[in-house]
């Protein structure tokens, strides 16, 4: 898009001089950019562990360093597995709890490897799939870095093992984890039409003296009528882009 050409420029500019006097202001211009993060891709993945207490005694000689883990599920082009510590980790702070962790394996739609930021999400499930209603059984993450296979990101203390193993979602001596990924990407500059809003927060005065202002500058309608207004004014082709 162009500049915007405006003059004068801010509400306190040339106050109490003449308006139609703009002799002594250079003319000055105002763009806008945005710079976004935006989600890519969402991937949902199931892990049913089943016998319990046995894998339990199984990873219990090695604690902090056993873990169980899903197989691999695709998110945003990149593939992840879940890893659960059923005795904690690390062992000084997930002592007692199970412990969950996501970590990135290999880029599934591209070559290459780097940084992949992802949002993720643990939920315990019932056996019939519906949510448990206490706080502790869900985690949000916000959007961290993944290395390809590289750091993993998680909860040390996702859940007690105590409140796991006396709740109605250990069943059977077996429980569900679903993860959710998304994949969040950082989307560089775009430029855009100049709105009302814009101009107000950077001090600027609207320079137009008719009413074809809120058509220039993308100014909202505010009534039915200035709706409708702008409907025709788009439909006959005289709004300027």
């Amino acid at each position: 898009m162009s500049p915007l050409s405006y003059a004068p420029l801010r509400a306190d500019a040339g106050a109490g001089a003449d308006d139609d006097d703009t002799s002594t202001s250079p003319p000055e211009t105002l763009t806008v950019s945005t710079v976004a993060a935006a989600a890519v891709g969402v991937g949902h993945h199931l892990l049913k562990v089943e016998g319990y207490s046995r894998l339990k005694r199984m990873h219990g000689d090695d604690t902090g360093n056993s873990y169980i883990e899903s197989g691999e599920f695709t998110a945003g082009g990149h593939t992840w597995r879940v890893l659960c510590y059923l005795n904690g980790y690390p062992e000084e702070e997930g002592a007692g709890h199970v412990s969950l962790y996501l970590q990135c394996g290999a880029a599934a739609a591209a070559a290459g490897s780097g940084v992949v930021h992802a949002e993720f999400e643990f939920e315990l499930v019932r056996h019939h799939g519906t949510r448990w209603p206490s706080s502790g059984a869900l985690i949000r993450s916000p959007a961290v870095p993944f290395e390809v296979g590289g750091r993993k990101w998680g909860y040390a203390k996702f859940i007690a093992a105590e409140k796991l193993e006396r709740s109605g979602l250990l069943e059977d001596d077996c429980f569900a984890v679903r993860c959710t990924v998304t994949v969040v990407d950082e989307r560089g500059a775009v430029e855009g039409n100049v709105t009302a809003e814009d101009m107000d927060r950077v001090g600027v005065v609207c320079p137009c003296k008719d009413g074809s202002c809120q058509f220039k500058h993308e100014r909202p309608a505010e009534t039915l009528w200035e709706k409708i207004a702008l409907i025709c004014r788009f439909i006959c082709g005289e709004a300027s882009s």
